[in-house]
């Protein structure tokens, strides 16, 4: 861990879900609290794995903190409304989501070139009683200038915290990190900034403590998908991975319905980001594997030659 740095785990869409979450922090650890990915509204209605995703009994991590995207007002509200109902009283919005679907359509980062509707939507959610706000966000939508249009605003939900990927949104993941508009945001802003951006190690932490001495707080996300024992490198043996991607297993096996396909498709996708810089071979067998069956065989090969190189890595 990092001395002085309080560290949270931040929500990567379609990944560190309730089940993820419980059992990173059960076999890893590191994080002081957890932000679940954005709730949103279709057709009408909050999504039901939404729903079930946020829902206390179903968070067994010490600080849980669900997050709804930023949207049309009405949307946001219905949101809001559901999960004061389950007892949550601190709620994070997400002005930081990329994806050209969700983003073209004045919702999450591409929100942020619209600050008349910022303002709208934080009237309308200042309103509700007894909820305090988080923000996370982007520097802007397609100009790393735009955060100057909605800092004034945030005056309106008074948030907690403010956490900044330093990129704009069209950028998505890619690119370099603006870091004279984010050092600019971190002097103006007067609400605690919390760090997010390309921390995949402990001595990325570090270096952000250094360069940043003002920042007490980072929100990891791909990092920790990638290896959830960044924060402990104790802990980072092929044993806890395997017990982790098993946890997983059983549990999408369980909630799928027993869906072979569907059930393949779900797991293929942890590896869309979990340890990839496991054999090669490995993972392109993971990749192609087309029964539960093949997949499994393809997995248990990985974790056997996981455990040969961690222990070359420890004889060394």
């Amino acid at each position: 861990m990092i001395d002085g740095m309080k560290i949270l785990c931040a929500p990567v869409q379609g990944v560190t879900d309730c089940h993820w979450r419980n059992a990173q922090n059960e076999i890893f650890g590191g994080p002081e609290g957890y932000y679940g990915p954005f709730m949103r509204v279709e057709h009408g209605e909050i999504r039901k794995r939404d729903l079930a995703d946020v829902s206390p009994e179903n968070n067994t991590v010490p600080v849980f903190t669900p997050q709804v995207l930023a949207c049309q007002p009405k949307d946001a509200l219905r949101m809001v409304d559901a999960l004061t109902e389950m007892g949550y009283h601190t709620i994070d919005i997400n002005l930081g989501c990329p994806f050209p679907p969700i983003a073209l359509h004045h919702k999450g980062s591409g929100l942020l070139q619209y600050p008349e509707e910022v303002e709208t939507l934080f009237k309308e959610l200042s309103a509700v009683d007894g909820v305090t706000y988080s923000v996370k966000m982007r520097l802007g939508w397609d100009d790393a200038t735009q955060w100057r249009n909605i800092m004034p605003l945030l005056d309106i939900i008074n948030p907690s915290q403010v956490t900044v990927h330093p990129r704009t949104g069209r950028q998505q993941y890619k690119g370099e990190l603006i870091l004279d508009e984010f050092g600019a945001m971190l002097s103006e802003c007067h609400y605690p900034i919390v760090y997010n951006g390309e921390l995949k190690s402990l001595d990325d932490i570090n270096r952000i403590k250094k360069q940043y001495p003002s920042i007490t707080t980072v929100m990891i996300g791909r990092g920790l998908a990638e290896d959830p024992a960044m924060l402990c490198p104790e802990k980072a043996n092929a044993d806890n991975y395997c017990e982790l991607h098993n946890r997983l297993r059983d549990a999408y096996t369980e909630q799928l319905n027993g869906g072979e396909h569907q059930l393949l498709m779900k797991m293929k996708s942890l590896w869309e980001n979990f340890l990839p810089n496991a054999p090669r071979k490995s993972l392109k067998a993971i990749k192609k594997a087309t029964s539960m069956a093949k997949y499994n065989v393809a997995v248990n090969e990985l974790f056997y030659s996981l455990e040969d190189d961690l222990s070359d890595n420890d004889g060394q």
